[in-house]
């Protein structure tokens, strides 16, 4: 028997979390280069935040798929929803609160950095495949 298709492509999530993954270094890196150790710190953790949130969301939306689980995805596309925004205010208020000393600054520019890469993964994709 041959294995069904699904309709729903996995491919665009896994390079997406992989391009994120990819970015948290590279937003140290940049703190560290613009101003110090303390930047670095906070702009990986930032991006770590925003990398653990998009890997929770895509776990969770893409368990079903197929036609006949389309309640199913829409389910679980909601419920990932809820844990990505519940990680995401969970990660900042931990880190904002604990680490000690911390550039609040460099927190969110990771956090920005790593969440672009939602916008440039599909133009990305979409290269690789022409």
């Amino acid at each position: 028997m041959s294995r069904a298709s699904r309709l729903i492509d996995r491919r665009l999530a896994k390079a997406l979390v992989f391009l994120q993954a990819l970015m948290i270094p590279v937003s140290a890196l940049i703190g560290w280069v613009l101003k110090d150790s303390t930047a670095a710190l906070s702009a990986a953790l930032g991006a770590c935040i925003c990398w653990l949130a998009s890997c929770y969301f895509s776990w969770q939306s893409f368990r079903a798929a197929g036609a006949r689980a389309s309640k199913q995805v829409l389910s679980n596309m909601y419920r990932g929803m809820m844990g990505k925004f519940t990680i995401v205010i969970v990660g900042f208020i931990l880190i904002l609160s604990n680490v000690k000393p911390l550039s609040p600054v460099a927190l969110f520019c990771g956090f920005i950095l790593v969440q672009a890469m939602t916008w440039i993964a599909p133009f990305w994709a979409t290269r690789l495949q022409k």
